[in-house]
């Protein structure tokens, strides 16, 4: 394939993730069960809040205009909400729009990417696909090792992706550690911070790294509204980081200034108005949480404390096919290839972790 082919290829799929194959077929076969316990992709199933319903609703009616002012409404708001400046954010169709871009961004340039050995993998893979070397960090433990990225940095680097909370592991590294490490980084690489699971995290939104935007001008932090707003399926997310980043990024996005949607757009401005419910959800899942965590300290079975919406353990102590054997019993849980000897469970509601328990129970070794 010629590389233009290529680098095509690679930017119009964009940043669809599609269902697995086996998931995608156990859905459609079983359509007609009641309830599919969905613990496989870190949703939230406490959501989206009645604000935000009420808000969709009472939009739909004006889905036949482009209200693409709606998106500086919202950045308005994420700006008097964040404490930064309207023209320091972009909004996209999910973060993962952002890690696409940044990815490519990268590629184009034949630089390296710096990210953990156990990590989000979405920029990393649209880098290489587009012509940059991806280069693993050991983790520590369960953690990004910090120190590690340091001493790989060098003059091959272009950008370096720190996932805080790590998306699988569940861990988050110190906020302040966070910080020195990101003004450490030479102000020619890029620092991409995604930040999907920081309502999660021990600190909550305190310890996001957006207060580092105007003094860093080579950052960029990833939010979106998927996980802690309950907003997984009208696709909302955004980037924060100094204008002329923004700039940069927004000429490579394909939107015309009109993505995302209405919908979401009015779904996320009535999101952001409602931060009880984003407590309440996040007090929630800490429950569920803890249902899970009680069994598996009971059974003896290593997992991470989690900074996040799921949890991640070994998988030693039940039987190989655990997954699969879940899977038959309506209940959906995530193993990537790359975690080998660990699978990942999603906190649902309470009910949900109890039968989940009550599954695995059946399942130890």
């Amino acid at each position: 394939m010629k590389r233009r082919n290529w680098i095509r290829q690679s930017i119009l799929s964009g940043a669809a993730i599609a269902l697995t194959p086996a998931i995608n077929s156990f859905i459609k076969e079983n359509e007609e069960l009641h309830e599919i316990y969905r613990l496989h992709w870190n949703e939230n199933h406490f959501g989206p809040s009645p604000s935000v319903i009420s808000a969709i609703q009472k939009a739909v009616p004006e889905g036949n205009l482009y209200w693409d002012e709606k998106i500086d409404d919202l950045k308005a708001d994420l700006a008097q909400f964040q404490g930064r400046k309207k023209d320091q954010y972009l909004v996209t169709s999910g973060s993962t729009e952002v890690l696409t871009l940044l990815g490519q961004h990268i590629g184009l340039q034949e630089k390296n990417i710096l990210t953990g050995a156990e990590s989000f993998p979405t920029l990393p893979m649209f880098g290489q696909r587009c012509g940059a070397n991806v280069r693993y960090v050991p983790m520590d433990g369960y953690k990004l090792n910090l120190e590690g990225f340091s001493e790989s940095i060098d003059a091959h680097t272009g950008l370096v992706f720190i996932c805080n909370p790590n998306n699988p592991t569940s861990t988050e590294v110190d906020p302040e550690e966070l910080a020195s490490f990101c003004r450490r980084v030479p102000d020619n690489v890029l620092i991409c911070v995604d930040e999907a699971y920081i309502e999660f995290s021990k600190g909550g939104p305190q310890s996001s790294m957006i207060h580092l935007v105007d003094e860093l001008p080579n950052l960029v932090v990833v939010r979106t509204f998927s996980k802690a707003y309950g907003m997984a399926g009208f696709r909302l997310g955004y980037a924060c980081s100094q204008a002329h980043n923004i700039q940069a990024l927004s000429m490579r996005y394909p939107s015309l200034g009109m993505a995302p949607g209405l919908l979401p757009v009015v779904g996320g401005i009535a999101a952001l108005k409602d931060q009880e419910f984003v407590d309440r959800a996040v007090g929630q899942i800490k429950e569920g949480k803890q249902i899970v965590y009680e069994a598996f300290d009971r059974w003896g079975v290593i997992h991470p404390h989690s900074s996040t919406n799921f949890v991640y353990a070994r998988k030693d102590r039940f039987v190989a096919d655990v997954c699969s054997r879940l899977r038959k019993q309506n209940i959906l849980v995530t193993q990537w290839p790359s975690m080998r000897d660990h699978f990942r469970i999603s906190v649902g509601k309470s009910e949900w972790m109890d039968r989940l328990v009550e599954e695995l129970e059946g399942m130890r070794v």
